[in-house]
C-alpha cells in the first residue's frame, strides 16, 4: 500500500465500521497496522491490513471464534464484528455467521479491517521480576488454548510461513548469510539442536497453536499479592504444527535476560504438565526448539536490518537474544534436559536406571583403612565444626579433620553425601541467580579423609576415561574417571571386552584430590579390575587446597560427552549443586555410599535436609502442634535457620541471608569472642548473686563508665522486660506514686506490667486499653505527627508543643484525690516500634522537666536504641542531652547471651532498698556478665559505635538517594545503624501503605535479604543489623532495596 494510515484514520475507521469512537493509539505490529481505540464501552484493538492479508484476517478471527467457548482458562481477545462495538456472543449463529472482516477505503486504496477486546495490562516483557507463578499460569494457559484448537482448522493453517519450527533448520540454513556477525555460533547452535532434535521428530504430537507466545503478547497485571496472568494476544502466527513448539516459543522469551534462563522455561513446562502431560520426547525437543527459535529470530531480525541500517532499535531489540544464544552454547543440555523433565513431573535423569552396582563390592579404600570410621559433621549447621573465621589459614581446616579423628580413634574421616556446607568459597561455587546471588552448597560426593598416600581403589570393574589434574584453587586437583557397564563385575572380575568405548551406556565414578603419582600411573583406556590401585591419596598442595581425601562420586550420565558445549572441560564434573537444583542432580550424581565399603550403619543422616524432623516443612508442622500460635513467624516463606555469622544467616541448605533487622547480636552472629567467654565462665563457674565473683563487679564497673553521674548504681537482670519491670517498680517505690507517662508505638515488654505501659499493645490487637494508672502522650513524629516539620514550626517549637503534651498527660494522672499521682516517664530515646521516630531536639529534656516538676522520675529504655547503635552517642539518651534519673539495657547486651540491666542513681537505689530483698535467680551469672564483657570489649576495640555512626551516615544517604524518586517513600530517619523508611501511597496525604512494606520486606527475603516492619500502621521498614553490617553489607541492601522499588508492583502503583 502506498498510505499508512494514520490514528485519525483509525479513529475514522474504527467508527463508521465498528461503531466505536474514540481516541486510537498506535500499537506495534510486524505486517499490519494496529491501534487501540478507547471507546466508550469499553477499549477495542483495530487491525488494518491490505487486502492481501485477508486469509490472515480470516485465520485470526476465526481462531478467536472458536475459543469462544473454551471457558475461563482460555484468556484471550474477543472479536468485535463490524457494525456494533458489542463482542460476538458466545454463542454463536452457526447457520449465518457475522461477517468479521470489513472493507473501507483509504485516500483511493482498499484496505481491511477486523477488531476485538482489548486485553488491559502490561506486556511480559515490562514486567519486573520475572514472575515464575505467572510462566506457570501461562504455561496452563497454552495447554488449555492448544486443547481447544485440536479441531480447529482453517486452509492458512498450512500457508508458507518463516516462523513454522518444524522447517526453521532449513530457513536458518538459508539465512546465515543475512548475518553481519555471530554466523558461527548460530552455525554451531543450529547444528547442536538439529542433532538431538532428530532423533524424537517422529515421537512429536502436532495441533493447532499459536505459536507466538512471546514476552510482548502475554498481557500481565503487576500487583502486590503477586502478578496475575491477564491474557494472550496476537494470533497472527497461528499454525497448525508441533504441539510442543507451543511450549517452547513461549519458553524462548521468557528465559531471555534471566541469569538463570531455565528456570523460567521450567516454569512455562510445569503449568503446560498441570494441564497436560508433556512427553518425553517433547522434553528433548524444547531447548533445541528453543534454540532453533533463537537462531530464526537473529537471522530474521539481520535481514531487516540489512533494509534498516539506521535503525538502531533492531541492533538493541536483538541483544537478549544474542545473549540467551551465547549462554545456551555453555550450557549442558542433558541437565537442561533433566530440568525440564522434573517440571514435567517425570524422573529427571532416565539414565539413573543404569546405576546398578552389584554387591559385594570391592572398597575404594584397603579394609584396614576403613575400619574405624568416623563421620565428620561439615554441614552448615554442624556443633562440632569450629567458627569458620578459624579454618581460613592454610591448613586449619586439615588439623581440625585429623584432632576430630584422633579424638575418636578413627581411621577414616566421612564426609556425607547430602551435606549442606559452607566450606564452598572459591568463585566458581557462586554465581547470579534470578532472585539475587546464589551459592551451590550441597555435596553430592562421598569424601573419605585419610593420610596423603593412601591407596585408592576401584569398586568395580571398568575402563579409564580420563586422567587429569583439575589444578585450580578448590577443585579436584588430579582425578580419575572411570566408565562402567550396567551390572558392572564385582571384585576378582575383569570388565567386558567392548568397555573401552567412551560413549557406551552405562555410569561412571570419579576420584578427585589424588597425588599426581596417580597422573603417571593411569591412561585413558585402560582396564581395571575391581579392587586394583588407581591412584593414591593427595595433599593440599596438590589436590586443590583440601584436607587430604578422596571425593568419591558416581555420575549416571557420560561426563566425556560435551555435546557441543562451548568451553566444556570434559574431566571436570560438578560435585556440589544448587539446593534448587538438588533432585535434578541427585538424579545424575546418585548417592555413592553403597559402594564405598564402609561397615554398615556408618553413614548417618545429615542432619540439615535428609533428618526428615529437621526438614523445614515438618519442622513447621511440629512447631504447630508443641508451640502457641501467638508465637509468630517471619515472612511468607519462613526460613530454617541454623548458623549465624558477623552480618549473616545461613538456612539450612546454607544459603546466605544478609540480616538488616536483629540488632540482638550486636557484635555480629557468632562472635567469637562472646562464644569463647562464656563457653570458658560455663566450664568454670556458674552460679547466683549471694556468692562473691569477680565478673559481675567488672562488668558494673564497665557498663558505669559509659554513664554520666550521678548514674552509678547497677542491677542486673536477665531480659528487657525484666529491666524495665524493675524500673517502674523503683520508681514506684521511690515516688509512691502509681501512675505512668508513656507515649504512642511505645513498647516496653512482654509481662502484664509492661504491657500495660506499652500503647503499642494495649490498644492493638487483643489488647484491653489503657488502664486507670496510665496517660498516653502522642508520638513526637514530626513527619506524620500533631505537629509537623515544614508547616512552619521550628524544632524548638516541635519540641515544646510534643513536651507540652506529656505534661497534660501527667496533669490528667495527678487529678486531685482520684488520680495515682506521677511516678515515672517512660520512653525510648528513638521510639522504635513506633516507626523509628527520632524526637525533635529539646524535646526530651523539656518532658524530663515537667515529669521531675510532677514528682515522677524518668527512665529512657535503652534496650533497641543503646551500646553505640546510634552512632553520634553510646545511649539514645546523650542524643537529646539530657541524664535520665533510670536507664534500662538489654538485647544486644549480650549478644544473643539473656542479660540485661538497670542503671539508676544511688538515692534511687537506696530508697528501693527498703527491706524487702530483690533477687533474680540468673541476673548477674558469672556466665551472663562474662558476655556482656565480651561484647563491651568488641564495642571498644573494634570501633563499632563510630563504625555504626559512618557506616549508617552513608547508608541514610543512599537510601534517600535511592528512594528519592519514588513517591511511596515517604521519610527516610534515623541515626547509626538504626533507621526507618516510611512508605505512603502519596506523599501529600501520608496515608500509610503497609502493603508496599509487606511486598518489599518479602521479596527482598527472595532475595537474600532480611528487613521487618514496624510502626503502629505497619508501614516503616526498620533497619537495626549487627554493628559489624560494614560497606559491602551496605552497597547489597541499597542494591536489593533500588530493584525492588523498581519492580512492577511497586512502580506501577495506583491509588
Amino acid at each position: 500500500m502506498n498510505h499508512r494510515p494514520t490514528p485519525g484514520d483509525a479513529r475514522t475507521i474504527a467508527r463508521r465500521l465498528f461503531g466505536v469512537d474514540g481516541e486510537a493509539a498506535p500499537l506495534p505490529g510486524e505486517f499490519d497496522w494496529n491501534y487501540r481505540v478507547r471507546g466508550s464501552a469499553g477499549d477495542f484493538v483495530l487491525k488494518l491490513g491490505s487486502p492481501g492479508r485477508r486469509p490472515v484476517f480470516e485465520l485470526i478471527t476465526t481462531a478467536l471464534i472458536h475459543l469462544e467457548g473454551s471457558g475461563p482458562g482460555v484468556r484471550v481477545p474477543r472479536v468485535v464484528p463490524p457494525g456494533g462495538a458489542a463482542p460476538r456472543s458466545a454463542i454463536a449463529e452457526v447457520a449465518a455467521p457475522r461477517p468479521t472482516i470489513a472493507e473501507a477505503d483509504l485516500r483511493g486504496e482498499p484496505i481491511i479491517a477486523c477488531a476485538c477486546t482489548y486485553i488491559d495490562g502490561i506486556p511480559l516483557a515490562e514486567l519486573r521480576p520475572r514472575s515464575m507463578a505467572v510462566l506457570e499460569s501461562l504455561g496452563a494457559l497454552l495447554a488449555e488454548l492448544d486443547a481447544a484448537l485440536t479441531d480447529f482448522d482453517h486452509p492458512a493453517l498450512a500457508r508458507d510461513f518463516p516462523w513454522r519450527m518444524e522447517t526453521a533448520a532449513g530457513t536458518v540454513r538459508a539465512r546465515l548469510g543475512d548475518l553481519a556477525t555471530g554466523r558461527d555460533l548460530v552455525a554451531a547452535t543450529l547444528e547442536r539442536a538439529v542433532r538431538r532434535l532428530d532423533p524424537v521428530r517422529g515421537d512429536l504430537p502436532s495441533s493447532t497453536i499459536h505459536n507466538d507466545a512471546n514476552d510482548y503478547n502475554v498481557i500481565v497485571v503487576p500487583s502486590l499479592e503477586g502478578a496475575r496472568l491477564a491474557g494472550l494476544i496476537d494470533f497472527g502466527d497461528v499454525v497448525r504444527g508441533w504441539r510442543v513448539a507451543e511450549i517452547a516459543v513461549a519458553a524462548t522469551y521468557a528465559m531471555m535476560g534471566l541469569p538463570d534462563p531455565l528456570e523460567a522455561g521450567c516454569a512455562i513446562v510445569r503449568g503446560y504438565a498441570s494441564v497436560a502431560p508433556v512427553s518425553e520426547a517433547e522434553c528433548t525437543a524444547i531447548v533445541p526448539i528453543v534454540a532453533l527459535r533463537l537462531c530464526l529470530s537473529v537471522c530474521v531480525q539481520a535481514a531487516e536490518m540489512r533494509r534498516q541500517p539506521d535503525n538502531a532499535y533492531l541492533a538493541v531489540s536483538q541483544e537478549p537474544a544474542w545473549e540467551l544464544l551465547d549462554t545456551l552454547a555453555r550450557t549442558d543440555w542433558r541437565i537442561a534436559e533433566f530440568r525440564i523433565r522434573e517440571a514435567a513431573g517425570l524422573p529427571p535423569n532416565p539414565g539413573l536406571a543404569a546405576v546398578t552396582p552389584p554387591g559385594p563390592a570391592a572398597s575404594v579404600m584397603a579394609p584396614d583403612v576403613l575400619a574405624r570410621p568416623h563421620t565428620i559433621d561439615l554441614s552448615v549447621g554442624s556443633p562440632a565444626l569450629p567458627h569458620p573465621g578459624d579454618l581460613l589459614p592454610e591448613g586449619a581446616l586439615d588439623r581440625w579433620v585429623v584432632a576430630e579423628m584422633a579424638a575418636h580413634g578413627a581411621t577414616v574421616g566421612v564426609g556425607r553425601y547430602g551435606e549442606a556446607r559452607l566450606l564452598y568459597d572459591a568463585p566458581d561455587f557462586h554465581a547470579p541467580g534470578n532472585d539475587g546471588p546464589e551459592a551451590r552448597t550441597i555435596h553430592l560426593g562421598l569424601d573419605l579423609f585419610a593420610p596423603p598416600g593412601t591407596p585408592v581403589h576401584s569398586p568395580l570393574a571398568g575402563v579409564v576415561v580420563s586422567v587429569a589434574d583439575n589444578d585450580r584453587p578448590r577443585d579436584y586437583g588430579p582425578t580419575v574417571i572411570l566408565r562402567h557397564e550396567p551390572g558392572a563385575a564385582g571384585p576378582g572380575s575383569e570388565p567386558a571386552a567392548d568397555a573401552a568405548s567412551p560413549h557406551q551406556p552405562g555410569f561412571h565414578t570419579l576420584y578427585g584430590h589424588l597425588d599426581h603419582a596417580t597422573l603417571a600411573h593411569l591412561e585413558p583406556g585402560r582396564h581395571i579390575a575391581a579392587g586394583d590401585v588407581i591412584g593414591w591419596l593427595g595433599g593440599a598442595d596438590v589436590n586443590g587446597g583440601w584436607p587430604p581425601h578422596l571425593h568419591f562420586q558416581v555420575i549416571a550420565l557420560d561426563p566425556l560427552c560435551d555435546d557441543g558445549i562451548e568451553g566444556a572441560d570434559p574431566h571436570n564434573f560438578p560435585g556440589v549443586a544448587l539446593q534448587r537444583l538438588r533432585t535434578v542432580w541427585e538424579s545424575v550424581l546418585p548417592d555413592p555410599s553403597a559402594l564405598a565399603g564402609l561397615p554398615p550403619g556408618t553413614v548417618t543422616a545429615t542432619g540439615t535436609g535428609d533428618d526428615p524432623f529437621l526438614r523445614k516443612r515438618d519442622l513447621a508442622a511440629k512447631r504447630k502442634t508443641v508451640l502457641g500460635s501467638s508465637l509468630s513467624l517471619s515472612y511468607d516463606d519462613p526460613i530454617h535457620m541454623v548458623r549465624g555469622l558477623g552480618a549473616y544467616l545461613y538456612d539450612n541448605a546454607a544459603r546466605r541471608y544478609l540480616d538488616t533487622v536483629n540488632n540482638v547480636p550486636h557484635v555480629g552472629h557468632g562472635n567469637r569472642r562472646v562464644a569463647e567467654a562464656i563457653a570458658r565462665q560455663s566450664r568454670l563457674l556458674n552460679t547466683n548473686t549471694r556468692y562473691l565473683h569477680g565478673e559481675i563487679v567488672a562488668l558494673a564497673g564497665e557498663l558505669l563508665a559509659h554513664f554520666p553521674a550521678p548514674l552509678e548504681v547497677v542491677f542486673l537482670v536477665c531480659s528487657g522486660s525484666e529491666a524495665n519491670e524493675l524500673a517502674l517498680r523503683m520508681a514506684r517505690n521511690h515516688t509512691g506514686n502509681d501512675g505512668v507517662v508513656c507515649l504512642e508505638g511505645g513498647y516496653h515488654g512482654n509481662t502484664g506490667g509492661l504491657v500495660e505501659v506499652s500503647q503499642y499493645k494495649f490498644d492493638g490487637p487483643g489488647g484491653r486499653g489503657p488502664s486507670g494508672r496510665v496517660a498516653v502522650a502522642p508520638m513526637p513524629d514530626v513527619y506524620r505527627g500533631r505537629y509537623r516539620r515544614g508547616a512552619g514550626l521550628t524544632d524548638d517549637e516541635l519540641a515544646r508543643r510534643y513536651a507540652g503534651d506529656v505534661a497534660r498527660a501527667a496533669r490528667r494522672l495527678d487529678a486531685p484525690r482520684t488520680g495515682p499521682g506521677v511516678a515515672a516517664f517512660i520512653a525510648e530515646p528513638i521510639l522504635s516500634c513506633g516507626g523509628q521516630i527520632e524526637p525533635p531536639p529539646g524535646y526530651v529534656d523539656a518532658a524530663f522537666r515537667h515529669i521531675r516538676r510532677a514528682g515522677g522520675v524518668c527512665i529512657a529504655d535503652e534496650v533497641q536504641v543503646g551500646f553505640g547503635r546510634v552512632g553520634d552517642a553510646f545511649w539514645g539518651f546523650e542524643l537529646q542531652d539530657v541524664v535520665p534519673d533510670i536507664v534500662t539495657l538489654g538485647k544486644p547486651m549480650g549478644n544473643g547471651h539473656p542479660v540485661a540491666a538497670v542503671v539508676t542513681t544511688r538515692e534511687i537505689a537506696d530508697s528501693f532498698a527498703n527491706g524487702m530483698e530483690y533477687f533474680s535467680t540468673f541476673g548477674g551469672n558469672p556466665v551472663s556478665c562474662a558476655a556482656a564483657r565480651a561484647v563491651l570489649a568488641e564495642i571498644r576495640d573494634r570501633g563499632l559505635q563510630e563504625h555504626a555512626r559512618t557506616v549508617g551516615g552513608a547508608l541514610l544517604r543512599g537510601l534517600r538517594e535511592i528512594t528519592s524518586d519514588h513517591p511511596i517513600v515517604g521519610d527516610v530517619r534515623g541515626r547509626g545503624l538504626f533507621l526507618g523508611i516510611e512508605f505512603v501511597r502519596d506523599r501529600a496525604s501520608r496515608e500509610p501503605f503497609p502493603e508496599a512494606c509487606s511486598y518489599l520486606v518479602n521479596r527482598a527475603r527472595e532475595m537474600g535479604v532480611l528487613l521487618s516492619v514496624d510502626g503502629p500502621a505497619h508501614n516503616v521498614i526498620k533497619i537495626k543489623p549487627p554493628l559489624v553490617f560494614g560497606e559491602a553489607e551496605a552497597g547489597l541492601l541499597l542494591e536489593t532495596l533500588a530493584a525492588v522499588l523498581n519492580e512492577s508492583a511497586l512502580v506501577g502503583f495506583v491509588q
